[in-house]
């Protein structure tokens, strides 16, 4: 008896050591979640809400990338939702297209994983919406949007033109467009938190189309900090703070869609831009552009297609030295951009170039970019008529001799519907157009459909023909 009573005890003890380490367990656990979250959730919830390829597409019918143009090896490198795609594609059954060099369906990137990205990238971006940290210890999405936007300024000139600056250093230097402040001395600066203070112009780019404004009542303010060790690549999230159409603390998110981008828009000469997918409006100019995870300054959103819907990034790295120059040694005469026509700022149409609402420079298509987008127009015009032959005819010669027309037609088995959403061009210096194109495509799932989203990238140049020359597609792929 005495016997079974000490294993009772024993037992008994047992039970309840184990009930409040578990107890103990859970309390941590919720504790280092700040109290928020249900007790005792599956930790692998997150995990799920996370993972890539969500949108499950077949790779027999998504873009599929010129494998000439985008080997294998460096797709995968570079990108695992590349890699996912490709893996994808090579295990669906599409060794035709992407061990052969063939192109199935679209032309573009192969396999849901690389622009199926489109879907995990936005369960990925629900998350951080929803509050919730990548790393621990990591910044939500939340608190980088609030800690960046304190620092954020609209800028205004006595005409009534509008822009966007940013708190770059503890002397109260505003970082900002040139365009923005071109031709005045004086400005007003509004806060977040809807302050005014006054404002005054301390240097300015006559070529590089940036300037640095001194704020007084902002000394000794903590900046935002610059991301000056690397430039950011294709493919980074970010984020667009400013004012636009006077709207101020707009924050709008998408990735970098390009690199290395340059043109002119007199008097301005932009080299090495970022191209962005957050879309920016009139009154943008001068805000920052800032990645999504860290919350550092990557550039300074400056421009916008004609078009919309594309915007460019001067990246801090290439301008920074000109910036602290300026809060070293603040110019004593500021120099007035001279525009085309050789007439300053005021007297040749600044105002008029740049709006006197404070809009964005414009970057104005070209014949040729025009040209080329409706090369594009009429192929996914002939493939929605299921029309193969057309659409395959506007690919170039390389490309053909890479997939023959039946397996091209092939590749559209299970594509219900293609429908272009967006088309836009960009002149290179070769006399080649990269054009950026979003789709819709309806494809067969099982018994059932599916739409999915693609982000595709096209080079557009002339084949020479007998008569006269001709444009066609020479290489796509996915982003």
């Amino acid at each position: 008896m005495k016997k079974q009573t000490l294993i009772s005890l024993i037992v008994s003890a047992s039970i309840v050591l184990a009930g409040s380490a578990g107890s103990y367990a859970i309390h941590r656990n919720y504790s280092a979640h700040g109290g928020e979250g249900a007790l005792l959730a599956a930790t692998s919830a997150s995990a799920a809400a996370s993972s890539p390829g969500s949108g499950g597409t077949s790779a027999s019918n998504a873009p599929a990338t010129d494998a000439t143009e985008q080997p294998p090896e460096s797709g995968t490198d570079k990108d695992s939702g590349q890699d996912a795609g490709q893996d994808t594609g090579q295990d669906t059954g599409t060794d035709a297209g992407s061990e052969a060099g063939a192109e199935p369906a679209v032309p573009g990137e192969g396999g849901s994983g690389s622009q199926g990205g489109e879907a995990s990238s936005g369960s990925g971006q629900g998350s951080d919406l929803a509050g919730q940290g990548g790393e621990p210890g990591e910044p939500t999405l939340k608190e980088i949007i609030s800690s960046v936007g304190e620092k954020v300024v609209m800028i205004e000139t006595s005409d009534g033109s509008i822009g966007s600056g940013f708190l770059y250093n503890d002397r109260g230097d505003i970082l900002t467009n040139a365009h923005v402040v071109s031709g005045f001395t004086d400005v007003t600066v509004t806060t977040s938190g809807s302050e005014e203070m006054s404002g005054t112009v301390i240097g300015i780019g006559e070529e590089t189309d940036v300037a640095v404004v001194r704020v007084a009542d902002l000394a000794g303010v903590e900046p935002l900090e610059l991301k000056l060790e690397a430039e950011a690549e294709i493919g980074d999230e970010v984020l667009a703070l400013g004012s636009p159409l006077g709207l101020q603390n707009t924050v709008t998110t998408g990735i970098v869609s390009g690199v290395d981008r340059t043109f002119d828009i007199a008097p301005y000469y932009y080299e090495g831009l970022y191209q962005i997918s957050a879309p920016i409006a009139p009154g943008n100019s001068g805000g920052p552009l800032v990645d999504r995870t860290t919350g550092q300054v990557l550039g300074i959103n400056s421009a916008v297609t004609d078009e919309g819907g594309i915007g460019f990034s001067i990246p801090v790295v290439s301008i920074v030295e000109s910036a602290r120059g300026w809060s070293d040694d603040p110019m004593d005469t500021l120099p007035t951009p001279e525009s085309e026509s050789g007439g300053s700022g005021e007297d040749a149409g600044i105002g008029e170039d740049y709006g006197l609402e404070g809009e964005d420079p414009v970057y104005d298509s070209t014949d040729l970019e025009y040209a080329a987008e409706d090369v594009l127009y009429a192929f996914y015009d002939a493939v929605s008529l299921e029309d193969y032959r057309t659409a395959y005819d506007l690919l170039g010669p390389t490309w053909q001799k890479k997939q023959s027309f039946e397996d091209f037609e092939a590749g559209y088995a299970d594509t219900l519907g293609v429908y272009l959403d967006y088309c836009v061009g960009v002149e290179n210096t070769d006399e080649t157009v990269t054009v950026y194109v979003s789709i819709t495509a309806d494809e067969r799932e099982g018994d059932g459909a599916t739409s999915v989203a693609y982000d595709l990238v096209y080079q557009v140049g002339y084949r020479q023909g007998d008569a006269a020359d001709e444009l066609q597609i020479i290489s796509g792929e996915s982003q």
